[in-house]
């Protein structure tokens, strides 16, 4: 009736057609046995809860951090590279982009965990890798953490960028050209061994790569974004549910001295 959350645990209630209804008051159930078709949906048994949608059109974002970076719609801090969140917060929420993260999470973790076990279990077991069978170690290592640094961690080398090109490198550009540097060093470390000193070449005349750190590193700034997208979800959460208690209809009184139920947004200046 009024637009309010309740439980069953409500001590106002009434059964109509065969259904139980909960009501947050008295006044909300005696409202609703006047007129019980103005409040029900077409099929009791078919109600639920609308999906999320996505943010009005046109709705300012800002950073937590920063908030004087302002924006029309949703992205990324150009100083601290964090996700940006609406100034005003409001009953619509859009989950978007944490499953988005949380998906890319999921497929960091599937490639970098293979890449992860091929580089560290030679060493946790104190097994020798011959060289033939070493460099296809290291082609399978490459093949797999690609996806990681090439696609999933891509929205972090333009954060990095941003924060550079806005003079105020901040903690995507350390991640970004941490990860590039191993990536794009053990490439050439597995395709070209012999242009590197011998110094820095084992006895099979391989030079240690560094695939499995670079898709591990992505993977947990993945995990992290998620964790915070989590936390930061919740607590608007509590917010929309406090924006939820606001009064939806007020008395108004006419003219003639009668008052009639409306809107809070039909309510203007003089009512």
């Amino acid at each position: 009736v009024c637009g309010m959350k309740v439980t069953t645990d409500s001590p106002h209630s009434v059964t109509h057609e065969g259904w139980p209804y909960y009501f947050c008051s008295a006044g909300c159930r005696t409202k609703f046995i006047a007129d019980p078709a103005r409040y029900l949906a077409p099929d009791p048994s078919a109600a639920a809860p609308a999906p999320a949608k996505p943010m009005p059109a046109g709705t300012i974002y800002t950073c937590p951090m920063h908030p004087q970076i302002r924006q029309s719609g949703p992205g990324s801090c150009p100083i601290c590279g964090m996700a940006l969140e609406p100034e005003v917060p409001t009953l619509e929420h859009d989950d978007t982009e944490r499953q988005t993260v949380a998906r890319k999470f999921w497929y960091s973790v599937a490639f970098a965990l293979p890449v992860i076990a091929i580089a560290m279990i030679p060493h946790l077991m104190g097994v020798s890798v011959a060289h033939d069978t070493g460099r296809w170690l290291q082609y399978a290592e490459m093949a797999l953490s690609a996806p990681v640094v090439l696609w999933l961690a891509g929205d972090y080398y333009r954060r990095g960028w941003q924060g550079v090109l806005s003079r105020s490198p901040n903690m995507y550009t350390l991640i970004g050209l941490g990860v590039i540097v191993a990536f794009f060093y053990s490439i050439v470390a597995t395709l070209m061994p012999d242009t590197f000193p011998p110094q820095m070449r084992d006895e099979h005349g391989r030079v240690g790569v560094y695939f499995e750190v670079a898709a591990a590193i992505v993977a947990l700034v993945l995990l992290g974004e998620w964790l915070e997208l989590t936390a930061r979800g919740r607590t608007s959460a509590a917010i929309r549910q406090l924006l939820g208690l606001a009064a939806k209809t007020a008395r108004r009184i006419r003219d003639d001295g009668s008052d009639e139920e409306v809107a809070i947004d039909s309510i203007v200046a003089g009512d």
